[in-house]
């Protein structure tokens, strides 16, 4: 029979997952959320550190997400995201938008890269009058990339 002061390894283990909700409450007051993804904490209010998606993904966790996230949206839900997501790296990671595949700098330099739907003609690849997209050069796509930072 155990001794009083040792409790069942059940009565521990949900006295520490109580612990830790509490703990996370906490930090929640404090502005402090997780990213869905890796479960990592981040400050609310630390701009471009989480990418609002209906659930909140760090910066970090974008190249992984994105591909497993998009293929489970709908055409029209992937489109509108994509769009969200492209506009935040580009206000908060200065992402730069290439029309050209050949003019990409190195992967070396790139910090993230992302194939995503021209926003100019909603990936159609024409805009009005049946003219061919100047932001894509007809394409359809472009290539989103976030530099490496130099050191």
């Amino acid at each position: 029979m155990p001794e009083p002061s040792e409790a069942p390894v059940g009565e521990v283990v949900a006295r520490h997952e109580l612990d830790l909700d509490r703990l996370k409450d906490a930090l929640g007051l404090l502005g402090v959320v997780p990213c869905s993804w890796c479960k990592k904490f981040f400050r609310r209010s630390d701009p471009g550190a989480l990418f609002d998606a209906g659930e909140l993904v760090c910066y970090g966790c974008i190249p992984e997400w994105w591909p497993q996230r998009c293929a489970q949206l709908s055409i029209k839900d992937r489109e509108t995201l994509e769009s969200k997501l492209v506009f935040w790296l580009r206000s908060q990671h200065h992402a730069e938008i290439f029309k050209d595949p050949a003019k990409l700098p190195e992967s070396s330099l790139q910090e993230l890269h992302l194939i995503a739907n021209c926003l100019e003609c909603r990936g159609t690849g024409k805009l009005m009058g049946n003219e061919r997209c100047r932001y894509c050069e007809g394409r359809g796509t472009v290539w989103v990339i976030v530099s490496r930072k130099q050191a």
